[in-house]
């Protein structure tokens, strides 16, 4: 993830992408992020911190978060595993063309920086079970991937923020991101394509364009945590995939990601994932 996210959810002829996540099973934790598109969260088991803007939630399971384009968001997991459905999709799969009074008065002000959405959504939403009956109906057709169902998730998506609009769930946002909050894009940015370098405090309050003190500071209120804890967030989610999904070593693994010291990679990992790299590896191929 840079420049917003590296990865591409979406594209022209397939706005939205679907996935299965577990925390921590396949990842330890989704470090602090933010893309142009929507995202819609359906925790099936387990509970989570959910960090949206400047505020955290805890959601557990049958919640539904919803993080509107643009916010800066993480996901860090409760006690044991995290498992929830989530789909990245367009804005375009509501907006259409974009001239229709139900855009300029409603579906716009979605990704303005006068709105939110109140998060978790729960069962003490007046309208949970409408939204929970359409969430996961969204799901259905995201999982199913095809263009005739794309006929019905567009409609879903939209009955599901017609509901978030009638519960009250949408509201006016005083802030959604301060002036700070807003600076530290592009340092998540510069760390997300510089992991596997040598990365000092110095060149990250550079790129805020804040003293290193005031920066270290502003950054942990924003964040909840150092700026060297989020770079070895960032740097110990790569070495997840890297031994997930190849056969390289752990030195490999250490050395790719930005970690010059193993006795230091070892215990960055082993407090993040909970593990060793070897018994990562094992435990998530065992899951596959």
């Amino acid at each position: 993830m840079s420049k917003e996210e590296q990865r591409r959810h979406s594209s022209v002829y397939v706005p939205y992408s679907y996935y299965e996540c577990v925390v921590p099973d396949y990842s330890p934790l989704i470090p602090l992020h933010w893309h142009g598109e929507f995202e819609i969260s359906y925790l099936l088991s387990g509970s989570g911190e959910f960090k949206c803007g400047e505020k955290s939630v805890t959601a557990r399971q049958g919640d539904i978060i919803v993080i509107l384009p643009n916010i800066l968001h993480a996901i860090y997991p409760g006690e044991g595993r995290l498992v929830y459905d989530t789909i990245v999709f367009s804005p375009s799969m509501l907006y259409g063309n974009g001239n229709d009074r139900c855009f300029s008065e409603y579906l716009y002000p979605l990704s303005s920086e006068d709105s939110e959405v109140t998060l978790p959504i729960s069962a003490d939403n007046p309208h949970y079970e409408e939204i929970k009956a359409t969430t996961e109906s969204i799901f259905s057709c995201a999982k199913g991937n095809s263009g005739r169902l794309d006929f019905l998730l567009k409609s879903e998506l939209m009955r599901m923020f017609w509901l978030i609009i009638e519960s009250g769930a949408l509201h006016s946002a005083q802030a959604r991101e301060t002036v700070f909050a807003k600076s530290i894009k592009p340092v998540l940015e510069y760390i997300r394509e510089n992991y596997q370098e040598n990365i000092s405090i110095e060149q990250l309050a550079e790129k805020a364009h804040l003293s290193k003190s005031y920066f270290m500071n502003k950054f942990k209120s924003i964040t909840g945590i150092s700026a060297l804890e989020y770079v070895n967030q960032v740097r110990i989610n790569a070495a997840c995939e890297l031994l997930a999904n190849s056969d390289i070593t752990s030195s490999e693994a250490a050395f790719g990601t930005g970690f010059y010291n193993i006795s230091n990679f070892n215990r960055q990992f082993r407090k993040n994932v909970g593990c060793s790299p070897r018994e990562y590896r094992r435990l998530f191929r065992g899951k596959t």
